[in-house]
């Protein structure tokens, strides 16, 4: 038996009240602020509130809502700004966090799940295929493309029926936020998004076997598209695909060593990597089977399998 001190409980009651009236004001801050740095800084709030004292809320109140929803709405309000295009929040049917629709994209949704990482951070998804498009986190300042499984996202059904058209609308979305988070001194790492920065695409290995390069020369040949050496001293070869040509040369790096490289050439600057393996099987076919070498380089240490 315990004796019941109704001071005490009161005082507790008192502590609950105010912990609900710290969370509404949070809240109520995230819905308001227009400037990028001060709903960064909100949500990096919202992160940080304190899990012990957060626990009644998470077992009394029907509307408490965990990181992800929140990451979820801050990152709406980014992607809106940034594009001329909507973007809903959705909470599904007895679900706890938000689903993002792009209107670009009206057969796909996104949601953010954790990242596995001691660091923390978030992974945003694609819900069906549960395809990563990104990283983002907010206390360490960090906004990366996971250009691997995005490229595999872009062959999806949802994907293809939209449209190359709103391939380039989400890209350029991606962009535009990113350029935001860049301004709060975010680290940035979006290779072969941006249309206009398509030289250079640098590939996951240094060094690509023969036959790497042989079977692109088999798999352009059954679609009737030729690939060429490269002219002159240049290591490499390319393939036209009507007025852009997708060249892989072997270059020298800023260390001084050997480096293979994309170079996606399009006069009118309207084409990226990921346009072209949405639009070229064969080349998304080579490209898949061997990612692991050709794929494009990026921050692999945060994207965990």
């Amino acid at each position: 038996m315990v004796d019941f001190d109704t001071q005490v409980y009161s005082e507790r009651l008192k502590q609950d009240l105010t912990l609900f009236n710290r969370w509404q004001i949070l809240i109520a801050t995230l819905g308001d602020v227009d400037e990028t740095a001060d709903l960064l800084e909100v949500v990096e709030k919202i992160l940080a509130f304190d899990i012990h004292e957060s626990t009644m809320l998470r077992i009394a109140n029907d509307y408490w809502f965990p990181s992800t929803h929140w990451v979820t709405v801050a990152f709406a309000r980014l992607a809106e700004t940034a594009s001329l295009s909507n973007t809903e929040t959705v909470l599904p049917r007895g679900q706890k966090s938000a689903e993002l629709h792009f209107d670009e994209w009206p057969n796909a949704a996104f949601k953010f799940v954790p990242a596995p990482l001691a660091s923390g951070g978030f992974y945003l998804e694609e819900t069906a295929q549960e395809l990563r498009v990104l990283y983002w986190d907010i206390v360490h300042k960090r906004f990366y493309l996971d250009t691997q499984q995005f490229a595999k996202l872009v062959q999806t059904e949802a994907v293809q029926l939209a449209g190359v058209q709103a391939l380039a609308i989400f890209q350029k979305r991606l962009i535009a936020i990113a350029e935001q988070l860049a301004s709060e001194q975010f680290s940035i790492d979006l290779p072969g998004l941006a249309a206009q920065h398509q030289r250079d695409l640098v590939m996951i290995e240094r060094e690509l076997p023969s036959v790497v390069l042989d079977s692109l020369f088999v798999t352009a040949a059954k679609q009737q598209f030729v690939l060429k050496r490269a002219q002159g001293q240049q290591i490499g070869v390319e393939i036209a695909v009507g007025e852009i040509a997708i060249r892989l040369t072997q270059v020298f790096n800023d260390s001084g060593h050997q480096q293979w490289v994309y170079a996606i050439v399009d006069d009118n600057q309207q084409v990226t990597i990921f346009t072209l393996l949405q639009q070229l099987p064969f080349f998304y076919q080579w490209y898949i089977a061997h990612i692991d070498q050709v794929g494009l380089k990026d921050k692999r240490e945060v994207f965990v399998e």
